[in-house]
């Protein structure tokens, strides 16, 4: 769109391993709010982005939050999450939170667990399948005259002196004058063919899958160590997960450990008794994390352009890492906006204008956090935590003397359609 000549090579199949693998939602990142405020402001920014260039292919998931006796977590702390979280629901074309007696929780998912339970919030995020999402991107970037080949690795780089200027695949010799390494958790394999690493922490998540939909809406289930897993259903059936475990093995070997499966039924089965225990199938991948240091539960799902002419002394050599699916744009035009600087092309960033159809679109309204403000956060990861808690800490506060907010219909609520930007 900014009329580089781009070619995309991808060694196996478009979007099949690690995009496939995910929860297959467009998400602002609730848990982060807990310790890592501007993700969950900077994903919910560019979710609403990525609604608005693709809406055709995403539909709304209203989600239930269960509170037990015993929780962890009570009614009124998970309440000021969510409060916190509903200013930034509308950058995305979400709704405001719900509260929910027992009864109307059980009326929604009569098959819930009613023995301890308290009530619920509900919250939305976007459904969408993302093998589906892969192929629309890629078809919009061909209609600007991108080539895109699968089934093609990188397997060595060219030099010439310091500077990357082509790589071979299967036999046959590219030269480019940039090249760029978005290989998810890969990256650090590809940057190996520099002789340079890039260090990750590999986080595999493992999903369940049933290909009924067992309940109508999502859900959102504390597990015995204090984490969560979702319940999602979709018209394509039913994924019960993530979980969320560090790992050594390569990326494209990890495979999910029956310790993972019975973690997830006991999870899910605890909440929902009528769970059936045979499940369809599996789905695994690594979260392509940022090495940091720290509890694994607090790592940040941030990205990071790394231009190796700074970092390595190598020229003609960009990567990008971290991230998540929810903020692929942003992501992509962080990444070429450097590479534009690098090939003196002026041309501004479009993706954010322009549906995946090629319709236009006017300008969002909102603004992205503060860049800079992120990046420092990010290097002082107790200020980072600290910056979040204070913000919830304030929100507490605020719930506990506010007058409740009016209550909404559920059913006719979730079926609003979503605000334009």
């Amino acid at each position: 769109m900014r009329g580089i000549k781009t070619l995309l090579l991808e060694k196996n199949s478009f979007g099949r391993a690690t995009t496939a693998a995910s929860s297959h939602m467009i998400h602002g990142g609730l848990r982060y709010l807990m310790y890592d405020r501007l993700t969950t402001q900077t994903t919910c920014w560019d979710s609403g982005n990525i609604l608005q260039i693709a809406r055709k292919n995403l539909i709304r998931l209203p989600i239930i939050w269960p509170v037990y006796q015993g929780h962890a977590h009570g009614i009124e702390t998970v309440e000021t999450l969510l409060e916190s979280y509903d200013r930034f629901q509308p950058m995305k074309g979400g709704l405001r939170h719900l509260r929910l007696s027992k009864e109307e929780t059980l009326a929604l998912i009569p098959s819930l667990r009613a023995e301890g339970l308290i009530g619920a919030l509900s919250f939305d995020e976007w459904w969408v399948d993302p093998v589906e999402l892969v192929q629309k991107n890629l078809g919009a970037a061909q209609k600007y005259g991108a080539e895109v080949e699968g089934g093609r690795g990188a397997d060595e780089f060219i030099f010439k002196d310091r500077k990357i200027v082509g790589l071979k695949s299967n036999g046959e010799e590219i030269y480019a004058k940039i090249i760029i390494n978005a290989a998810g958790p890969w990256i650090d394999e590809v940057a190996g063919l520099a002789q340079i690493r890039i260090p990750l922490r590999l986080q595999k998540g493992t999903h369940m899958v049933y290909k009924e939909k067992l309940i109508p809406f999502g859900l959102i289930l504390q597990t015995e160590d204090q984490r969560y897993v979702f319940v999602i259903p979709s018209p394509q059936g039913t994924l019960i997960g993530p979980t969320d475990i560090a790992t050594d093995e390569k990326p494209g070997r990890i495979k999910t450990s029956e310790e993972e499966i019975q973690y997830l039924l006991k999870t899910a089965a605890h909440y929902l008794p009528s769970l059936p225990p045979k499940y369809d199938s599996t789905i695994i991948g690594a979260r392509p994390i940022l090495a940091q240091k720290g509890n694994e539960k607090l790592l940040s799902r941030g990205f990071e352009v790394l231009d190796h002419s700074d970092r390595d002394k190598i020229e003609g050599f960009i990567t990008i890492g971290g991230g998540k699916m929810s903020d692929f744009r942003l992501m992509a035009e962080e990444t070429s906006n450097l590479a534009c600087k690098k090939l003196g092309i002026r041309a501004p960033c479009r993706t954010a204008l322009e549906t995946l159809n090629g319709e236009i679109l006017p300008p969002s309204s909102f603004k992205r956090t503060s860049s800079a403000l992120e990046r420092f956060l990010k290097a002082h990861p107790h200020l980072r935590e600290a910056h979040a808690f204070s913000y919830l800490a304030l929100a507490f506060l605020k719930h506990c003397v506010s007058p409740r907010s009016p209550k909404a219909e559920f059913t006719s609520y979730y079926s609003t359609p979503p605000r334009p930007q």
